[in-house]
């Protein structure tokens, strides 16, 4: 049984700056809520969870705002630790398996389904990947250089990227040490020791990395319907 979520909350969102520079990016916020509770209540659909918040930049912030919240733990893991680093200094709170995501990427991924998926291989490690959005229209032209279409910001045929909504088993952290990037060697060498098992998720993702991200964001909620609450 799976119901312990860490979320990575201590970057400086430097490609945000118009929002970031009095406040944490995963607290900047979506209508009236921080993006944190957002992705909080992504789980929330699912089932009771305990959040393990990992901060870094401006945790103070984040400390003050979910300090009467009794299933979320905020934990300091340092300004310029790396996202396997936060994962790593957190070993003594983890179960024996737990969810690891980013605090400001937003997705109606099936928790329900994703633990299944996790619980009914042998490896160490679950990602969730998708197939993403251009985010610039393509031309096709012809051997001649005639241009025939314009394609509006298409689905990247044969792409999947990582969009976090990993699960890990306890033993994860043996491929961790307290200065590395959980994207880079840790999930290689999981992968090159048959331990990394792909989820792939067909709905709405979306991270907040830029002020335009977060308008559109914005937008989503202003409409009453959230795509990253939409489970259906």
């Amino acid at each position: 049984m799976v119901t312990q979520v860490v979320l990575l909350a201590g970057g400086k969102g430097t490609r945000m700056r118009e929002l970031t520079e009095t406040i944490p990016k995963p607290m900047v916020e979506i209508g009236d809520m921080p993006c944190l509770e957002h992705l909080m209540n992504i789980f929330n659909y699912f089932g009771k969870f305990e959040f393990l918040v990992s901060t870094g930049y401006k945790s103070e912030i984040i400390e003050s705002y979910f300090q009467n919240y009794k299933n979320v733990k905020v934990i300091n893991t340092g300004i310029d630790t790396m996202t396997g680093g936060r994962v790593h200094k957190l070993s003594k709170e983890l179960d024996d398996n737990f969810i690891v995501t980013y605090g400001d990427g937003l997705a109606n991924v099936n928790i329900e389904k994703l633990i299944n998926h996790h619980n009914n291989h042998n490896g160490l490690a679950s990602i969730t990947v998708t197939n993403p959005i251009s985010r610039f229209g393509l031309v096709e032209f012809e051997k001649n250089n005639l241009v025939k279409e314009f394609i509006e910001k298409p689905l990247l045929k044969g792409v999947n990227i990582n969009i976090g909504f990993f699960v890990f088993n306890r033993e994860v952290l043996n491929y961790l040490d307290e200065d590395c990037t959980l994207e880079t060697e840790p999930l290689i060498n999981l992968a090159k020791d048959e331990q990394l098992y792909a989820f792939k998720h067909d709905g709405y993702f979306e991270p907040m990395d830029t002020y335009r991200e977060y308008l559109e964001i914005n937008k989503y909620w202003a409409s009453g319907n959230p795509p990253w609450l939409d489970f259906n």
